[in-house]
C-alpha cells in the first residue's frame, strides 16, 4: 500500500504535465501521450524492481565489502607463467633435448637480462666477462655455441645441476 501512495505524487505530477502539454501544444497531442505512457511504464518497472528486490534480498550480487571480509573463500590462483615454467623444468629434467630447446632459451634470456641490467654486459657480445660472472657450470648451459644433444631421448641433468645454474643466475 505504501508503494501505491508513494507513486501518487509522480503520477499526479506527470498528469499535470500532460494536461499542460495538451493545452499549450495542441498539435503535439500524440507525442505528449507517448511521453506520458513511457513515463508511467518506467515508473511501473521501477516499482516492480524495488518490490522484487525487497522480496528476496539474497538474490542480488554481494557487495565488494562483503567479498573482502572473507578472503579465504577463493583460493589464490597461481600465475600461468609460473605453472608453465614449472612444467618446462619438470620436462627438462626428463629430456636433454627438451632442456636444450625449451628451458635453456628461457634461462639464457634471464641471464642476458640480468647481466645487462645490473652490469651492462651483453651475454653474446662479451662472453668472456659473462662466463666469469656466471661461473663455469652455468656457462656450459648458457653459452651460445652449446651443441644440441645427439640423443634426443637422453635424460636431462640432475636437479642439483639445474639448481646450481639457477643459483648462479640469482647471484648476478
Amino acid at each position: 500500500m505504501r508503494r501505491l501512495t508513494g507513486l501518487a505524487a509522480p503520477i499526479a505530477l506527470a498528469s499535470v504535465a500532460l494536461g499542460a502539454a495538451l493545452f499549450l501544444l495542441p498539435g503535439r497531442r500524440d507525442t505528449a501521450l507517448d511521453v506520458y505512457i513511457l513515463f508511467l511504464g518506467a515508473l511501473g518497472l521501477f516499482t516492480a524492481v524495488r518490490a522484487t528486490r525487497a522480496a528476496s534480498p539474497e538474490v542480488h550480487e554481494p557487495s565488494l565489502a562483503a567479498e573482502l571480509e572473507d578472503p579465504l573463500d577463493v583460493p589464490p590462483q597461481r600465475p600461468r607463467e609460473l605453472e608453465r615454467l614449472e612444467r618446462e623444468v619438470y620436462l627438462s629434467l626428463g629430456s636433454s633435448f627438451y632442456l636444450h630447446h625449451r628451458l635453456r632459451p628461457v634461462l639464457r634470456e634471464i641471464a642476458a637480462h640480468r647481466l645487462l641490467r645490473k652490469h651492462g654486459i651483453e651475454l653474446d657480445r662479451r662472453p668472456d666477462v659473462a662466463r666469469r660472472m656466471l661461473g663455469d657450470e652455468a656457462w656450459e648451459w648458457l653459452r651460445a655455441d652449446r651443441e644440441e644433444p645427439r640423443d634426443r631421448w637422453a635424460p636431462g641433468p640432475p636437479l642439483a645441476e639445474l639448481r646450481g645454474v639457477v643459483d648462479a643466475l640469482e647471484r648476478i
